[in-house]
């Protein structure tokens, strides 16, 4: 069963590159003429023939390849032009200035006002680390102007010049690192050669990649490449959640469909633990039991009725010390979900019952909200964390737990999953993209990461990371497949709901609301599917 796209970061590509061209004798300029075939091709079928084309070049690799598509259009009817953000510098971009020149390609100076139908972004690859700044800042202000004020459309070659190909984030400015995403181009669509990269599926590389399309150039795996992802992990883009869809006989009962344990809830965070429990039942939970202090179980049993409540004895509106024997002895043979509205003021003997193991076997558990701030206060605990357990951070609970400040989204989701005990965990970190990653190495290979980038900015609302960790217990997610595929599921709840009510009005009650209509269509997907 296919798991995902593979996307590589910039350094693995960059490997796969050097590899390549040491062993097959291929000379980098003979790539750069198919990267920009590519380009060429791309431009064609989106925009025409007879297009006014600017292509706005770097002085690297990236530039070579606007160079040279430039040049192939010419002869194809569209009045083409380039602009030097600086001379070239490697030997490939040098000649492919040349070759332009010779080819009759117009050079424009970097302050012409002439408005193109089409911008070409070719200034920086996958390797920038900086903010731009001179010529290139000027024109990618110039370019993100044209497409705002004048309908030019901005096509990226690899990625949009200055956002990061690794973590998706755009380079602050020098002079103002109150700019969002930095000084980034606004592509239309982002041709990735060879493979897309991580930064096009997270962060600000969401709202600025445009489409993503691939060139397929020959650049051939090698072995010992091969060897290199596995050491530094591979990546998805997980994009088959309807093969990991819960399937039913007609004869089955609600025992037979699992039951969740979810340990939730506070006085005035009632609501909490109410949509991870509603989340749970309409996830196929045949039975979900809510364990929460004594004194909000009236609200629970008003707000979600499907659902069965435990009292449990409570201190400051929380959950007491004295609640940990009583669920010690409910967890058995349960799917437990722990966090939502907890407060910090829970006892953390509660999270003790639920992590030790119980008869040589640890609980299967997700862990969300201020059940992983307790861990982060209580590293005694962290430490009983186990394969079974999913933690589901948003990034102030991911710096907590890892003790220091995050740097991209997959390295940080695989130290997070190194966490806890020999094997570590399962983990699920979020934002406007989910991270995936797996708690043990697989077959000795680094821990590999999936990204979920559907949803939509409505979802930035309290209660989304509950009916999140409610649906996770709700799939009974023992494989990672499954959790790849409730972020998939939860992403589509939350662009239903922002069809109906709009990004502004939408709530996180209503994504359980399209949570039945969610499912139902990633069901008609895996139908209709050969």
């Amino acid at each position: 069963m296919a798991l995902g796209t593979l996307i590589l970061t910039p350094e693995q590509m960059r490997k796969m590159e050097q590899l390549y061209f040491a062993g097959s004798g291929v000379a980098s300029i003979e790539v750069i003429e198919q990267a920009a075939s590519a380009l060429a091709s791309l431009l064609v079928e989106r925009f025409g023939e007879f297009r006014t084309i600017f292509f706005a070049c770097g002085p690297g690799g990236n530039g070579g390849d606007g160079l040279a598509a430039a040049r192939l259009l010419k002869p194809r009817g569209a009045d083409v032009a380039f602009v030097l953000a600086e001379e070239p510098k490697s030997p490939d971009a040098i000649e492919n200035l040349l070759r332009a020149r010779e080819a009759g390609v117009r050079e424009l100076s970097a302050d012409s006002r002439e408005r193109p139908d089409v911008w070409v972004d070719a200034l920086f690859g996958t390797g920038l680390s900086r903010a731009p700044a001179g010529s290139a800042a000027v024109l990618i202000r110039r370019m993100n102007e044209d497409r705002l004020r004048h309908g030019s459309k901005i096509v990226a070659v690899d990625i949009p010049s200055g956002l990061s190909g690794l973590s998706g984030r755009g380079f602050p400015s020098a002079h103002d690192d109150t700019e969002h995403p930095g000084i980034c181009v606004h592509a239309d669509v982002t041709l990735a050669l060879r493979y897309a990269k991580t930064g096009h599926y997270l962060n600000d590389g969401l709202d600025v990649c445009g489409e993503v399309r691939t060139a397929n150039i020959d650049i051939r795996a090698t072995q010992a490449w091969r060897e290199f992802l596995d050491a530094t992990g591979r990546n998805y883009l997980f994009d088959a959640p309807q093969d990991f869809m819960p399937q039913y006989p007609r004869n089955t009962h609600k025992g037979e469909r699992g039951h969740v344990l979810v340990v939730a809830g506070s006085v005035g965070m009632a609501g909490a633990a109410a949509l991870c429990a509603g989340a749970a039942l309409r996830s196929g939970a045949g039975l979900v039991t809510v364990a929460c202090p004594a004194s909000i179980v009236p609200i629970l049993q008003v707000l979600e009725p499907c659902a069965m409540c435990v009292p449990l004895p409570e201190r400051d509106g929380a959950l007491a010390a004295e609640a940990a024997d009583r669920l010690w002895e409910l967890r058995d043979g349960k799917q437990i979900v722990a966090g939502p509205g907890l407060s910090r003021r829970c006892a953390p003997q509660v999270l003790e019952a639920l992590l030790a193991p119980k008869g040589g076997r640890p609980a299967s558990l997700v862990l969300d909200a201020d059940a992983l701030n307790i861990l982060a206060e209580h590293r005694e605990l962290l430490a009983m964390a186990s394969l079974s357990c999913v933690l589901t951070p948003h990034p102030g609970e991911a710096r907590r737990l890892l003790g220091r400040e995050l740097t991209d989204p997959v390295s940080d989701a695989r130290a997070l999953a190194a966490l806890g005990d020999e094997l570590g965990c399962k983990v699920v970190l979020k934002g406007a993209s989910r991270v995936v990653c797996e708690g043990a190495p697989v077959n000795g290979c680094a821990r590999p990461v999936f990204i979920s980038t559907t949803g939509g900015p409505g979802m930035a609302k309290g209660g989304s990371g509950d009916v999140f960790a409610g649906l996770l217990a709700g799939l009974r997610c023992c494989e990672w497949g499954n959790i790849a595929a409730a972020c998939e599921v939860h992403g589509l709840a939350g662009a239903l709901a922002e069809e109906k009510y709009g990004d502004t009005a939408m709530t996180s009650r209503d994504l359980l609301e399209m949570l039945p209509e969610a499912f139902r269509r990633l069901a008609a997907r895996r139908e209709e599917q050969p």
